[in-house]
């Protein structure tokens, strides 16, 4: 809806591990050391590693191996200002956050309190 701002600095999620995957109706949330947090509202693509096709769910989500990806850390990121955010985690996992919805707000990034609403 809103894209991603002209300043984001996407390089702060390198390093990060994903520490937790929690789901509810309508958002999955996912959980970083260093207080840094994403919660998403719509679609979103994952990959466990390169021998599997990435997979597209939009919640509410019935099940997911994103789970696979807790205990990770991102090893690199790639934004784009039109609110796509991919990070790529060790093991060749990446979760990528889409922002395709024109009404409501796709994806929220909490950086040590600070909210991103993209």
């Amino acid at each position: 809806m809103y894209g991603l701002p002209p300043d984001f600095d996407a390089s702060i999620f390198v390093g990060r591990e994903l520490e937790q995957v929690s789901f509810s109706a309508n958002t999955v949330h996912l959980t970083f050391d260093d207080d840094i947090a994403i919660t998403i509202e719509t679609s979103f693509l994952f990959q466990v590693d390169k021998t599997q096709t990435a997979v597209k769910q939009k919640p509410p989500v019935q099940s997911s191996s994103i789970m696979s990806l807790v205990g990770r850390r991102v090893c690199s990121v790639h934004s784009t200002g039109e609110g796509t955010l991919t990070l790529e985690f060790t093991g060749d996992g990446t979760l990528t956050c889409i922002d395709d919805s024109v009404e409501y707000e796709s994806y929220h990034i909490w950086l040590c309190g600070k909210e991103i609403v993209v």
